[in-house]
């Protein structure tokens, strides 16, 4: 700041330091996708999380994580198989975010971004972090703090019904739904969070958030993760074009 006289600055320098995390790993694969293992407090050896930078031809993307842990057990999914330690705090959460965004030129904040999209997939289930993921991303979208565009930042979920209306009312990000399954019978196996929110809740609660966003053309993503004899039959192609035939849907299988 300008403003502020040479000795000041200086003086508050050395008295204070803005702490975004510690980077214990920074590693590049062949396709340029960047992770970052993120540490954050001292005198806790687990407290660390994966962030991870993923470019594209005319993009790129920033997944973020929301927990330490994760308390669902995909059973397809590598952090499923890590008891969950704790949730972030607002401010860790955008810890990953500075780090990303110094790491990569954005930082001080640049008119166009390198890194144009960001999405809570990371490590956790953002929505059982709600008030949390919730501040951080009003942080970030407010114009005196980062002044990401909303419709740039997508939260994921496995399908915490109560909570997905309000990231449209609250907070007017895109949604993503780990969908997986097209029926009840198999999603209780692959998303154990089933059980308590089966299918009809959750697009049931997709289509009041879609309701909630009115005309903004913003479309639900669905994420798919195909297994090899069993999800991936045509049959699940077909029941998946009906399960979603209602709703404003992009279906992103991997």
């Amino acid at each position: 700041m300008t403003n502020l006289s040479k000795e000041l600055q200086n003086s508050l320098l050395d008295k204070y330091k803005v702490y975004y995390g510690d980077i214990k790993l920074d590693k590049i694969a062949r396709d340029k996708t960047r992770k970052f293992l993120i540490g954050f407090k001292k005198n806790q050896p687990r407290a660390m999380v994966e962030t991870v930078i993923i470019p594209e031809p005319t993009r790129s993307t920033l997944c973020v994580s929301s927990q330490i842990g994760c308390s669902l057990n995909c059973s397809f999914c590598h952090t499923g198989t890590q008891k969950l330690e704790r949730s972030l705090t607002a401010a860790e959460v955008l810890g990953q975010c500075m780090i990303a965004a110094k790491q990569s030129g954005d930082f001080p904040i640049k008119n166009k971004r390198t890194v144009s999209n960001m999405v809570f997939m990371g490590q956790g289930e953002p929505l059982y972090n709600w008030k949390q993921v919730s501040k951080a991303i009003k942080i970030l979208t407010d114009q005196r703090g980062l002044n990401w565009t909303k419709s740039k930042i997508t939260v994921s979920t496995s399908g915490v019904v109560p909570l997905i209306p309000k990231i449209a009312t609250e907070l007017g990000v895109s949604l993503a739904i780990s969908l997986h399954a097209t029926n009840n019978d198999l999603r209780d196996v692959l998303v154990p969070l089933n059980k308590t929110f089966p299918l009809e809740m959750v697009l049931g609660a997709c289509k009041e958030y879609a309701q909630s966003m009115g005309n903004k053309g913003r479309r639900i993503t669905f994420e798919y993760v195909m297994l090899k004899n069993t999800n991936d039959s045509l049959s699940e192609a077909k029941a998946m074009v009906n399960l979603l035939r209602q709703l404003p849907a992009h279906v992103n299988l991997m």
